[in-house]
Order: C-alpha cells, then structure tokens, then sequence
C-alpha cells in the first residue's frame, strides 16, 4: 500500500506540474508577447514569485516519489512507465533551472536597473520556448505516471 500513496502523490505532483505549465503555455505567454519592453518586464517579474518556492517544491515531491517508483512499482512494466515518468520530471527541472530561472534572473536584474537591452525580444523568444520543452516534459510525466498506474494496478 506504500507504494500505491506514493503513485498518488506523483501523479498529483506531476499533474500540478503539467496543468500550471500548459496553463503557463496557452494564457501567459501569449499575453506576455503582446506587451511592450517595459511592460512586459514588469508583469514577467510580477509573475514570478506565485510560481517560485511552490513550483520547485512539487517538482522535488515528484521527483523522490518518481524514483520511489521506478524500483518499488510491482510488474516491470509498471516499473519502466514511473522511470519514462522521472525522466519527464527530471527534464521540468533541468530545462527550469538551466533556462528559464537565469532568464527570470536577468529579467528580475533589468527591472531592477532600469534598463531593457535592445535584444529583449530575442530573450523573451528563447524564454517562450525553454517554458514549452519543460511543458512537454511535465505533459510526459503525468502521461506516463498516469500509465505506470494503470500498468501496476489495473
């Protein structure tokens, strides 16, 4: 039964994950590039801190229980779908703190100089697509967490 709690928490943590990051994906980031330099700086900032500690957080949750998992699921089946699982929890938070946290920093530094280098723009593109690899790593772990479920318990 441990192990059954465990999945519980995973496929929430992944979800949470998955649903904020699609969320992030379809609503934020189409709004965020059609603001102007100075705008868009300032609500990028704002945004921040409803994401961070709680994001960080959910994704380590996910991440000891997905390795839990990877070895205590019952059926070796079971077992490969929670370890695809962590590899798409471990990807959120290699894209998150590789790309998108020094981007938020560098954003978090021009707000707080006063000054948007020319080259925004080109920031805020590779920004938009670091958050849509992490989206489709957070989509993989709930999908094979989901699956992993089903293959060890169904």
């Amino acid at each position: 039964m441990p192990t059954a709690s465990l999945a519980v928490v995973f496929v929430l943590c992944t979800g949470v994950l998955a649903g904020v990051l699609v969320g992030v994906e379809r609503a934020i980031v189409p709004m965020l590039s059609h603001l102007p330099r100075q705008t868009w700086s300032e609500v990028h900032r704002l945004l921040d801190p409803g994401f961070d500690p709680l994001m960080p957080r959910v994704n380590k949750v996910a991440l000891a229980a997905g390795l839990g998992l990877a070895f205590l699921a019952p059926g070796s089946a079971a077992k490969v779908a929670f370890a695809v699982a962590l590899a798409g929890v471990v990807g959120v938070a290699l894209v998150s703190e590789s790309r998108n946290v020094r981007m938020n920093r560098r954003i978090d530094a021009w707000a707080a100089a006063g000054e948007i280098p020319d080259d925004w723009q080109a920031l805020r593109e590779r920004w938009a697509r670091a958050n849509r690899l992490r989206t489709a790593f957070a989509v993989l772990a709930f999908c094979a967490g989901l699956g992993g479920c089903w293959l060890a318990w169904a």
